[in-house]
């Protein structure tokens, strides 16, 4: 089996509460970048929901994802940084040192 040139990312739905019942899963939004990566032979390319190629941006990233036992595959997440309090923070992630511990 061959991956498929391009899988949409999952994108949050922003809702006033969330579903009630033992048949929905929801998960908290972290604020990041969703990232796809596409994981084949080894190596794995970091996509943007634009398709942009961000590998380059989070080589760490890449290199674990490509380490991971799986022949080929795709993973949506999100790749997040946290703050000194433990929240998900923009900032740091796009490198605002000043905010660093």
């Amino acid at each position: 089996m061959t991956l498929p040139a391009w899988v949409s990312p999952q994108l949050a739905t922003l809702v006033a509460a969330a579903p009630v019942g033992d048949d929905w899963l929801h998960e908290v939004k972290l604020d990041g970048y969703r990232i796809l990566a596409r994981i084949e032979r080894g190596r794995a390319r970091l996509l943007t929901r634009n398709r942009q190629n961000w590998t380059d941006r989070f080589p760490a990233v890449a290199e674990a994802a490509g380490a991971l036992p799986v022949k080929e595959a795709f993973l949506d997440g999100e790749i997040v940084a946290f703050d000194r309090g433990g929240v998900s923070s923009f900032r740091t992630l796009a490198g605002d040192s000043s905010i660093l511990p």
